[in-house]
């Protein structure tokens, strides 16, 4: 990215905003919002279905999708069958062609009367550079109208919300590690998963407060009140009897190290697919490479580096589960960041089998890493500043 484009004045009015957020947010009141955002949409929905009791059960359902061009050719596709309403919580949108393109279809199924719920975390700000969303509030024409809908709720909070979700009607949650960018719709390799039950959807809108699933496939939640990432990944990786595969482009946690370096000592065979180059954290990926290498059983792990920008969040354990989501492995947004994530578990699960076939050409593009990667005094403080 052109430096220019880092000095630009909306570039350093979303680096204000965000700064001013860490420093004079008031976690009280976002709180209260985001339970009456939850609250209007609960009544709503109950009004259009006819009651709670007018919702079929339907079987759960978990499809995977992956990287930009089928993520967002599907999510174009449930906009336009919305019927009555649909729910986003985005971490990063830009103003840019899929920022617009996704913004142009809330605003048909807007226009033809279905209720838009936007989420939009200003922590990401940041990371919009001058293609913030914010900015497009100030804006006529198409984004003036799209800011005014009647139809369409646009919620801005200070939440450090990194989760990525959509929903429509109720019924379908869509759960993705890909911001609204032009990067993540052709460039950046990631995943997303559709999940299709009405108690998903429920789970999601009340915080992790329903049941998590029907126990082969489960909504995984950090909200404000509850914290579920952390367990359930300590419990999958402690769990496997035979392999764990880890595709993950920010690592960085501790207590996640020592775990893998134990699992590769009691004989579970350990596999990293890391990108070779990534926006931020490269150095702090190479300490915790050099630190699972050379601390770890060598002949139960192996390190591949992939030469594509891999932003994919997946874990696969005994070629039996998948966990997936927005999560990074990294301590914040394995403890206390929003995230989102879905465990899907049993061998033949249509999800399942697609996430082995992925990771199978993954692994086959990557390069096998032989030897701990070496790191100065310099690239070790890089890595404790997530550089």
């Amino acid at each position: 990215m052109p430096f220019a484009d880092f000095l630009h004045h909306r570039t350093v009015r979303a680096a204000w905003r965000t700064a001013m957020r860490g420093w004079f947010g008031r976690r009280g009141q976002r709180r209260v919002h985001g339970w009456r955002l939850v609250t209007r949409l609960r009544v709503f929905l109950t009004m259009q279905s006819g009651g709670r009791a007018a919702r079929i059960a339907r079987p759960a359902e978990a499809r995977l999708w992956v990287d930009g061009t089928e993520a967002f050719a599907r999510l174009a596709k449930l906009i336009r069958k919305a019927q009555h309403t649909i729910i986003v919580q985005m971490f990063i949108w830009k103003d840019d062609a899929t920022g617009r393109a996704v913004a142009a279809d809330l605003l048909a199924a807007a226009d033809r009367g279905v209720k838009v719920y936007i989420t939009k975390d200003r922590t990401g700000d940041v990371f919009e550079l001058h293609r913030d969303f914010l900015t497009t509030s100030k804006e006529k024409g198409f984004w003036g109208r799209f800011w005014s809908h009647r139809n369409i709720t646009i919620a801005y909070t200070n939440d450090n919300n990194h989760a990525k979700v959509y929903g429509f009607d109720g019924e379908v949650l869509l759960i993705t590690g890909m911001n609204i960018a032009d990067a993540y719709r052709t460039g950046i390799r990631d995943y997303m998963v559709e999940l299709r039950g009405a108690r998903f959807f429920d789970r999601f809108l009340t915080g992790g407060e329903l049941p998590a699933g029907d126990g082969s496939v489960r909504l995984v939640l950090n909200t404000p009140l509850r914290k579920e990432i952390r367990p359930c990944l300590d419990a999958l990786l402690a769990g496997a009897r035979k392999s764990i595969v880890i595709e993950n482009p920010y690592l960085a946690d501790r207590s996640l190290l020592a775990l893998l370096v134990r699992r590769s000592h009691e004989g579970v065979r350990v596999t990293l697919i890391v990108p070779r180059k990534t926006d931020v954290h490269a150095n702090a990926n190479r300490l915790f490479l050099r630190r699972l290498m050379r601390e770890g059983n060598r002949a139960q792990l192996r390190v591949f580096l992939h030469p594509d920008f891999l932003h994919g969040k997946l874990i696969l354990v005994d070629r039996a589960a998948v966990f997936v989501g927005s999560a990074n492995l990294y301590t914040e947004s394995i403890d206390s960041m929003g995230e989102a994530n879905v465990l899907i578990e049993g061998r033949n699960r249509r999800a399942v089998r697609k996430a082995r076939k992925v990771l199978r050409q993954k692994l086959r593009a990557a390069a096998f890493v032989k030897d701990p990667p070496r790191i100065s005094l310099l690239q070790r403080w890089l890595a404790w500043l997530r550089l």
